[in-house]
């Protein structure tokens, strides 16, 4: 039995080379989960943030948002909701495109 706990040279070798070719998904995972899409609208009075998921992570309203009306005001969070997620998406796109093959 050799240091890693197998008998078989060759099993050692194929996870050796497993475990090295495993190692760069496990960063860009890591690296995934750490993104934010982040976005304003209603002219900044509205500030959405979320995880790569689509999970809200913050939502920012300005007190002078409350001065519109209420379907504006919905209206000026999910605009945000949905360039914010745009904007994770783009992130991960770059954090990922080094590893993905596009051609």
């Amino acid at each position: 039995m050799n240091e890693s706990g197998s008998f078989d040279p060759e099993l050692d070798r194929l996870v050796a080379e497993f475990r090295a070719e495993a190692q760069p998904l496990s960063d860009v995972i890591g690296q995934v989960n750490e993104i934010q899409g982040e976005a304003a609208s209603a002219g900044g009075k509205v500030v959405v943030r979320v995880a790569p998921s689509g999970e809200l992570l913050g939502l920012r309203i300005d007190r002078r948002a409350m001065r519109m009306g209420s379907e504006d005001l919905a209206e000026a969070i999910m605009d945000a909701a949905r360039q914010a997620m745009m904007d994770a998406g783009r992130k991960t796109m770059q954090v990922a495109k080094p590893y993905l093959d596009l051609e």
